[in-house]
């Protein structure tokens, strides 16, 4: 990931303070395993390619789930295997089956008590320290607390074929 958003090998490297060579070859082996060219390589800068953006996605999800895997970890270890969970109900379908089966895989005497909750309410449940981790619409900017991205929606405009882009943007 680092090297797609620095778009070079070698800024890539010098932030991970690794080698350069090393950097790229693990790139190479990479692309190996998956079976596709991830880096377009052509230019002086170097971009993702269509399947380096679709594996970027699942990377950086893997990465976020791997993270909060580990926050609760950390957590159910201070609360005696349990934690408390706020979640919106949207929420309920788009991430928490992913949630909970990492959490139950990496934990599974985990006890998790779900809470569905607004945002307002969660946010004050987690300041009073009735839940331990809540799944909200925005980023909480506190200095008591962490955020972890999880999911980024996409929305698309889908029109006829036949109409100018100009007259698909006015059509609304």
């Amino acid at each position: 990931m680092t090297v797609a958003q620095q778009q070079s090998f070698t800024k890539a490297a010098e932030k991970l303070f690794t080698a350069q060579p090393s950097l790229s070859q693990q790139i190479k082996d990479l692309e190996q395993e998956v079976g596709v060219n991830l880096f377009d390589r052509s230019s002086r800068k170097v971009k993702l390619t269509d399947e380096g953006r679709a594996f970027q996605i699942y990377a950086e999800k893997a990465l976020e789930n791997a993270k909060l895997a580990v926050a609760a970890r950390q957590l159910a270890q201070q609360k005696n295997n349990q934690i408390h969970i706020g979640f919106l109900n949207v929420a309920e379908i788009k991430v928490m089956p992913q949630i909970l089966a990492q959490l139950k895989k990496t934990m599974p005497d985990l006890k998790i008590h779900l809470h569905s909750l607004t945002c307002m309410e969660q946010i004050q449940r987690l300041k009073n320290a009735e839940l331990d981790l809540c799944i909200t619409r925005f980023h909480l900017d506190h200095p008591d607390f962490d955020n972890i991205h999880l999911l980024t929606e996409q929305i698309y405009l889908v029109t006829a074929q036949h109409l100018h882009p100009t007259d698909r943007i006015l059509k609304l």
